[in-house]
C-alpha cells in the first residue's frame, strides 16, 4: 500500500500465516455484519451474511470504493461460493472522487422480525428497509445476473491502472504528495468530511504561523480543535518520516491551492522546526 511506503508492485509473505475466510477489495470499509436468520427472503440467504460497506476514498488517485450491502452465502457455517452485490446505488452516480459527493453511505444492519432488513446511513438518520415480494420458491441464480454486472461499476471493480486514474497526470509541486498522504482524510478538494477531519481550505490553521502549520504535520494532532467555526474530534498521526523537503512541498501546495493564496514554505524552515523540537525534548 502506498500510504504505508509501498510501491504497489512488492508482496509480502502474507500467503505464510491463516488466510481469511473470505476477502474484499481493499478500502471498501466493512461496518456491519448480520448473519441471515429470517424467513421474508429466498432460501439462498438462509444463514448467511449480510455487509454493509460504508465506502472510502482512501485509493490514492482512483474513485470511492464500496458504498454497497453484499451477501456472502454459507453453507455448514462456512462462506460458500462468491460474495454477491446485494444492495447498491447509494452513492447516486456511478462514479465518486470524494466521499462528501455521495449522496448516502451505508453504515448499520439489522433484521426486522418479519425478516427484512433495514439499512442505516451514517447521518440524519436515514433508514433503508429492504423487503421480499417475489414467490421464492421461484428464485433462482439467474435472478442475481444484474446484480452481478454490478461488479463492474466504479465503486467495486478493480480499478484499472490508466482508464480509472482521476489524478489528472497534473506536475503541481506538491500535489503528488498531498494525495497520497493527506488526501484519504482531506479530501482532494481540501473540504472536511463534515463529520471527523477538518478542512484545509480558508483556514488559519494552514494560512496563519507556518511554525505551527510544520509542528502539527511533523508530531501529528490528537483531541478536539475548532476549525472556521466547527469543532472536530479527531486524530491527526504524525508525518515525521516525511523529508524536510517533502513536508515543504505538501504544505507549500495547500497553501497554494484550496482558496488559500498564501505563501509558500522551504525545506530550511521544516528543518528549523524539527531540530527545535528535538532539542527541547533533550533538555527536558
Amino acid at each position: 500500500m502506498p500510504e504505508y511506503g509501498g510501491d504497489g508492485k512488492a508482496t509480502g509473505n502474507g500467503d505464510e500465516y491463516l488466510q481469511p475466510l473470505i476477502g474484499f477489495p481493499g478500502h471498501f470499509a466493512s461496518m456491519d455484519l448480520v448473519f441471515y436468520t429470517g424467513d421474508q427472503f429466498p432460501e439462498t440467504y438462509k444463514n448467511g451474511a449480510f455487509i454493509a460497506f460504508h465506502g472510502s476514498n482512501i485509493r490514492t488517485r482512483y474513485p470511492m470504493a464500496g458504498n454497497m450491502v453484499s451477501f456472502v452465502p454459507f453453507r455448514n457455517g462456512q462462506p460458500f461460493g462468491a460474495w454477491e452485490v446485494f444492495a447498491d446505488g447509494f452513492a447516486g452516480k456511478d462514479t465518486v472522487l470524494n466521499s462528501s459527493e455521495a449522496a448516502f453511505r451505508p453504515v448499520g444492519l439489522a433484521m426486522g422480525p418479519d425478516g427484512s432488513l433495514f439499512v442505516s446511513y451514517s447521518e440524519v438518520g436515514k433508514v433503508w428497509r429492504i423487503i421480499y415480494r417475489g414467490d421464492k420458491d421461484q428464485f433462482e441464480d439467474a435472478h442475481l445476473v444484474e446484480m452481478e454486472n454490478r461488479k463492474l461499476l466504479a465503486n467495486i471493480r478493480t480499478p484499472d491502472k490508466v482508464n480509472d486514474d482521476f489524478s489528472g497526470g497534473k506536475a503541481v509541486p506538491g500535489q503528488k504528495l498531498y494525495d497520497l498522504h493527506c488526501s484519504a482524510c482531506h479530501r482532494r478538494d481540501g473540504n472536511d468530511d463534515g463529520l471527523r477531519f477538518p478542512p484545509l481550505r480558508q483556514t488559519e490553521w494552514v494560512t496563519g504561523d507556518k511554525d505551527q502549520l510544520i509542528d502539527l504535520v511533523l508530531h501529528g494532532l490528537e483531541g478536539l480543535i475548532t476549525v472556521n467555526g466547527q469543532k472536530y474530534a479527531g486524530i491527526m498521526p504524525a508525518f515525521h518520516f516525511l523529508s524536510d523537503s517533502e513536508i515543504a512541498q505538501i504544505l507549500s501546495y495547500v497553501r497554494l491551492n484550496f482558496e488559500n493564496k498564501s505563501s509558500t514554505l522551504r525545506a530550511k524552515e521544516v528543518t528549523h522546526v524539527r531540530s527545535s523540537r528535538i532539542q527541547k525534548e533533550e533538555l527536558q
